[in-house]
Order: C-alpha cells, then sequence, then structure tokens
C-alpha cells in the first residue's frame, strides 16, 4: 500500500546569525522561501506541501507569505522542530515526511526525483537520503542541495527515546546516528562524492551576498548544478569564502 508523503519546508525568521534570511529578497524581489516553494510546486505537483514554521509572532511574517501564494502553513513548537513535524504529520496524516530546509535556495530538484525513486525501490526503512564518500549523510555537509525522507512513526519514536535539544532541534540526527533505525543512503554522485569545499546553504550575511552572485549564473545556466560547481571554481575568491565559512559552521 502506498504511503501518503508531503513536503514540509523547515523555516522560520528568527535565525541569530541573519534574521528573516528566508523571506529577503535574495533574487531580485523573491525570497529563499519563494524560491523553494516555486520549485517543489512546478516539478512535484502531485505531492502536498506544507511550509511548518513555529507560533512565535514574529513567525506570522510566514503565516502571511503563505497566505499570499495560497501556501498550506502549519505552526508549531519554535525550539521543538520535532514536536513541531509530528503535530504537522498527524494534522494532515502524512506517513512518509520530505524535510526541506528553507536555507537552501539551490535545493537539486533532480536529486529529489532521485530520492524519491530510491525511496520506492527501498521502501523498507525509516529513513532515506544521500552519503558522501565518507559515509556522511547529505545533511551534514554544506552542499545544501539535498532533501531526506523519514517516516513519521521514527520520528514519533525519537521522540519517546529522548528529550535532547540536540535531536528535538535538529529532527533525523537521531535516526541515522542509531542502528536501531534503518537508514537507506544513496551514494553521491562523483562530481560530489568527494567535495569538502562547496557550500550551498545559508547561515549569515556573507553566505547570502556570496550565493546571491552564484544563484544569478545559476539560473541563467538551467540551474545545472554541475556547471555551476566549475563556474564557482573559476572563482578562486568565491570557493575561498565557502571554505572559510565551512570551517567556521562545522556540521
Amino acid at each position: 500500500m502506498n504511503k501518503s508523503i508531503a513536503f514540509f519546508i523547515q523555516a522560520r525568521t528568527g535565525s541569530t546569525r541573519l534574521t528573516n534570511k528566508v523571506l529577503l529578497p535574495f533574487d531580485e524581489e523573491t525570497s529563499i522561501l519563494g524560491i523553494l516553494i516555486k520549485k517543489l510546486q512546478i516539478n512535484f505537483s502531485e505531492i502536498p506541501l506544507v511550509v511548518c514554521t513555529s507560533s512565535l509572532t514574529n513567525d506570522d511574517a510566514i503565516v502571511t507569505f503563505c497566505e499570499i501564494l495560497n501556501v498550506t502553513c502549519f505552526r508549531g513548537s519554535e525550539s521543538n522542530v520535532l514536536e513541531r513535524f509530528i503535530a504537522a504529520a498527524k494534522h494532515f496524516e502524512t506517513e512518509v515526511v520530505i524535510r526541506i530546509c528553507a536555507d537552501n535556495p539551490f535545493l537539486d530538484m533532480g536529486f529529489i526525483a532521485e530520492l524519491l525513486k530510491f525511496y520506492h525501490e527501498n521502501p523498507n526503512a525509516d529513513y532515506w537520503s544521500f552519503k558522501n564518500a565518507s559515509d556522511t549523510p547529505a545533511i551534514r555537509t554544506h552542499f545544501g542541495l539535498f532533501a531526506e525522507m523519514v517516516t513519521v512513526k521514527a520520528l514519533e519514536k525519537v521522540s519517546e527515546l529522548t528529550n535532547d535539544p540536540l535531536y528535538t532541534e535538529h529532527v533525523t540526527n537521531y535516526i541515522y546516528s542509531n542502528d536501531i533505525f534503518r537508514s537507506q543512503l544513496k551514494t553521491l554522485p562523483d562530481f560530489l562524492n568527494h567535495r569538502n569545499d562547496l557550500r550551498f546553504t545559508i547561515d549569515d550575511a556573507v553566505d547570502f551576498k556570496l550565493l546571491q552572485e552564484v544563484y544569478l549564473y545559476h539560473k541563467h545556466n538551467f540551474s545545472n548544478i554541475q556547471k555551476t560547481i566549475l563556474w564557482v571554481e573559476k572563482n578562486p575568491l568565491l570557493l575561498k569564502i565557502m571554505v572559510d565559512n565551512i570551517n567556521k559552521y562545522s556540521k
């Protein structure tokens, strides 16, 4: 029997490193959250999409943004993201979540299609994503290109086993770090598998400004991440800034 699947975009405005980063104009007037919603709606219109934000007043802006775009929004705990996801899953009767981080404007639709295929080929697991040559799950890298899939049953099990803030904030960490759960990790393609110098995720204003420039090239080259990486490699200063922030925000 097919399980119900939904995209959950994890988004909030209260980032201490760059407040409101998901709603700031990133590509001309379009925000990162807007980019992600549009990409997912165009490429995976058959899969429900929910923006999961917090109940804090400052995240009213995300709710308003979703209302303007006619996108479903769910509000829950600000600090306990695990609880927020479980509550959203119960509300929408979702059994498998495709988790999207709202600070990844380069999220690759081709990799999501691969992930869904991988999931359907390997249904008997709790968690599905990609891994690099060191067997590190893609979510623990700085690529910012990948989603991850997880069963709601696994999330509920984590909630029963721990209330450690590390695991309630980073909702899948406990799952792929513990053998009691079944993880299926697909090896990254060769052009990424051994790389530790690429960063397409956004934490602070330095990331934001740098990746605005990179995104401009990216979108005018058919959102081809391989071409974008080659272009970054031809710009040593861009690569240096990426490496500096990889070292600054080690995962």
